[in-house]
């Protein structure tokens, strides 16, 4: 997946450490920029949540897509803590206008997300991940 964005394609490039890449999801996650935060993950990760695992970074990127609207979540990850390829980081996240507390743990490798796990701290975060937590080619019509 290609950024759609000089700035995402910018933050992807320079991101290696593992809380660069993550500062990085986040910087595309406020911004609203599905391709970038795509190309953040490597091409066999996993991503969990409450609605379930998606696997690959194309099952990803389309949640991604579908989920991320400009100004539609933002994001205020608190300080993550980091142990070699592992980030964990609790964040505020105004979704919508509902803030919700989420929890997420990261494995990097290689500059490349391999594996992501975001548990919701809050029970409205829940009904928001198994809202747009998915991959919208799986959804039944």
């Amino acid at each position: 997946m290609e950024s759609t964005t000089s700035a995402g394609a910018a933050r992807n490039a320079t991101a290696s450490s593992p809380a660069e890449v993550v500062a990085a999801y986040f910087a595309g996650v406020a911004a609203g920029d599905a391709a970038a935060v795509a190309d953040l993950f490597a091409p066999d990760a996993l991503l969990h949540n409450a609605a379930g695992t998606l696997s690959g970074a194309e099952a990803i990127g389309r949640m991604y897509e579908g989920g991320l609207k400009a100004g539609k979540m933002i994001p205020s990850p608190r300080t993550p803590v980091v142990d070699g390829e592992n980030v964990s980081v609790e964040i505020d996240l105004n979704a919508n206008g509902s803030q919700i507390v989420l929890g997420d743990f990261f494995t990097v490798r290689d500059g490349k997300i391999t594996r992501l796990a975001i548990y919701s701290l809050t029970p409205d975060g829940g009904r928001l991940l198994n809202d747009v937590g998915v991959d919208p080619s799986s959804r039944t019509p």
